[in-house]
């Protein structure tokens, strides 16, 4: 190769920096099948990267069609088909997924409130349940309602998509659903757990005739820290005091019941020892006679036998 080329003018000019760059590159540059197959490359990558959505293992999804195109897309709106985990093709611009989750969610309402909270992945923290018990008196109540997405299509078409379902399908309905049912517990019965779990089964089915319809379901609610105003929390206390007075007073009657009943038996049985006891010595009384008579008999036959001899 020539160190040096010729100019427009005919004389020699040396090789240039930007020159020597360019011979570089074209030397480095793929050509043919090699170039060939770099674009179909990157033009793979860049369809998957834009036309395609992975959705995750613990996720499924609905298609929602915003821009209609012949032979590529359906109907504009929402599909009612369900896309469970793996790759789906989507057209970019024209189509999207909106994905759930399929794992149980919380929605915790509390009295320390969302805003002192860390973000969590599967807990939504709300204020807690402020309720008029059965007898007038006020409670907050920490809620723990355990859920889950059962049909994505009637939750969007329901609720919509997002967060917003949560909102609209739960936290929204909490209130009323917990004032109906444990609004006709008196405040001590929040206290009695039989009383309480009843009305935490009566909370779930109530969440789940409302949701049950719409693509959600309630699998449990937790009710917890039940928090009173100073007055009825003295009168809970005093309640509970002669409750339990009373109780006590019922099982000590129960005690002496069944005492009297001891010192009777033990009565009976004393009595009972005392005769067979009698029996017994009548019994060896009866036999040392009849043994001292018949010892008599035979010394008295035996005499005879010897006086004869």
């Amino acid at each position: 190769m020539k160190p040096f080329k010729e100019s427009f003018s005919g004389a020699i000019a040396p090789p240039t920096r930007s020159g020597s760059v360019g011979q570089v590159l074209r030397q480095l540059a793929p050509t043919g099948l090699t170039l060939l197959a770099v674009l179909v490359f990157i033009l793979a990558a860049i369809i998957y990267a834009t036309c395609t959505q992975y959705i995750q293992p613990d996720q499924f999804a609905v298609k929602q069609v915003d821009v209609t195109v012949p032979l590529l897309t359906g109907a504009a709106g929402i599909h009612t088909n369900i896309y469970d985990t793996g790759v789906r093709w989507r057209m970019p611009g024209c189509e999207k997924f909106i994905v759930f989750p399929k794992s149980i969610r919380a929605v915790t309402l509390h009295a320390k409130g969302k805003q002192n909270e860390d973000v969590e992945r599967f807990v939504r923290y709300e204020d807690a349940a402020h309720i008029q018990t059965s007898d007038g008196f006020f409670i907050n109540l920490d809620v723990s309602i355990l859920y889950r997405v059962v049909d994505p299509y009637r939750v969007v078409r329901e609720f919509g998509a997002g967060a917003i379902y949560e909102q609209n399908g739960i936290v929204f309905q909490a209130e009323s659903t917990l004032k109906a049912t444990m609004g006709t517990l008196h405040p001590e019965d929040f206290f009695d757990a039989a009383k309480r779990v009843a009305k935490q089964e009566e909370t779930r089915d109530k969440f789940n005739d409302f949701l049950r319809e719409r693509g959600l379901r309630v699998e449990q609610v937790l009710i917890r820290y039940p928090q009173y105003h100073e007055a009825v929390q003295a009168r809970i206390e005093a309640r509970n005091i002669q409750e339990q007075t009373k109780q006590k007073n019922i099982e000590e009657t129960k005690l002496a019941l069944a005492q009297a009943d001891l010192n009777e038996v033990l009565k009976q049985g004393e009595a009972a020892l005392s005769i067979k006891l009698m029996e017994g010595s009548n019994f060896i009384t009866r036999l040392t006679a009849q043994m001292d008579s018949y010892r008599r008999k035979k010394a008295s036959e035996g005499n005879k036998v010897m006086a004869l001899a």
